[in-house]
């Protein structure tokens, strides 16, 4: 610690002494490494970029949008960007700690899902093209598909070799992958209203401030993107895909379509068409997880945001196997003895 404890003091003009770093414990999924520091009666993080091939990226974006969003007061005020570092240690984003609550699973109220749609469209109101964010459109996807059918044939293959009772399973998913890649092609024609977005839409990422007010951390993926691809991200992320039903999503939905839908006509009909692909992209994306978890032997309790793997794998399947329509019960009952790895 004594690096980070040098340059907090470097940064805040406090004595080393009276400066304190401390790591806080991972998140699951996390990629980076989070601080916490203290200097001068501030409380502030160091988020430490962990991944080489983000180094020139990530930590860029993240620090853009802090000042960007800083007018808002939405985000965690930005204090210092520390991009070298001594070999193989990442980049350094520090910012001030914001106070509050995380959702992570919990399941929000109607106000609590206005209120987010409200900030959504304040994060959408930032100016156009900032430097150094990433701008994501849908002709990209037909990389998406190649990337979910590489990874589903995969699932297939192993179900082949290792676990007969999955090969069902597999074919089940390899169907679905062709009716969401029907959605994509006709993404991939659209002209989508850019704007910016957070991307990462977790639970875990909304902060409930003390004076009850909401706001967002983790920026690193921010930039401009098509933002009925978010909120896809946000109703079907594994985070909390399982916490809302689809009449409670409503909350969010009308007041969000009704101020952004104003200026984006297409935005209600590239929803529905996202919700059609983002379960595949899930389930291509869990099998591969769960197929390194098979070669290493570490199946054993695996769980995803809290349900058991299986669990998880068979509500995607339903949502893909039911789309266009929103309620996927009878499509889970159905798939009740569908596996897609042993239960261990």
């Amino acid at each position: 610690m004594e690096d980070l404890t040098a340059l907090l003091a470097r940064v805040t003009g406090c004595p080393p002494c009276e400066v304190r770093v401390t790591l806080r414990a991972p998140l699951e999924h996390q990629s980076n490494r989070l601080y916490d520091g203290w200097a001068g009666g501030r409380h502030l993080i160091l988020k430490e970029y962990l991944k080489p091939s983000e180094f020139q990226t990530a930590p860029v974006r993240e620090m853009r949008a802090l000042e960007l969003l800083a007018p808002l007061d939405v985000a965690p005020r930005p204090v210092w960007f520390e991009p070298q570092r001594p070999p193989e240690r990442g980049p350094i984003v520090i910012y001030e700690f914001l106070e509050g609550t995380m959702w992570d699973r919990r399941r929000p109220s109607a106000v609590e899902l206005a209120a987010l749609a409200a900030l959504w469209l304040k994060v959408h109101a930032v100016p156009d093209e900032p430097p150094g964010t990433l701008t994501v459109n849908n002709r990209q996807l037909g990389e998406r598909y190649a990337t979910m059918r590489a990874g589903l044939l995969d699932f297939a293959a192993w179900t082949d070799a290792e676990f007969e009772a999955g090969r069902r399973t597999a074919d089940l998913c390899l169907q679905v992958l062709e009716r969401g890649q029907a959605s994509m092609r006709e993404l991939a024609d659209l002209q989508p209203v850019l704007c910016f977005c957070r991307s990462d839409a977790r639970f875990a990422n909304v902060i409930t401030r003390p004076d009850g007010r909401l706001g967002l951390v983790d920026w690193e993926d921010s930039g401009l993107r098509d933002p009925a691809r978010e909120v896809c991200d946000l109703m079907a992320h594994p985070n909390q895909e399982d916490l809302l039903e689809a009449d409670a999503w409503q909350a969010f939905l009308e007041p969000y379509f009704a101020a952004q839908g104003a200026v984006d006509a297409g935005l209600r009909d590239r929803v529905r068409l996202y919700l059609g692909s983002y379960p595949v992209f899930w389930l291509s994306v869990l099998t591969m997880i769960g197929l390194g978890r098979a070669n290493d032997g570490t199946l054993a309790g695996w769980t995803i945001n809290e349900l058991p793997a299986n669990t998880r794998l068979r509500r995607y399947l339903a949502r893909a196997l039911a789309w266009p329509d929103s309620d996927f019960s009878a499509q889970l009952d159905a798939l009740a003895d569908v596996t897609f790895f042993p239960d261990q």
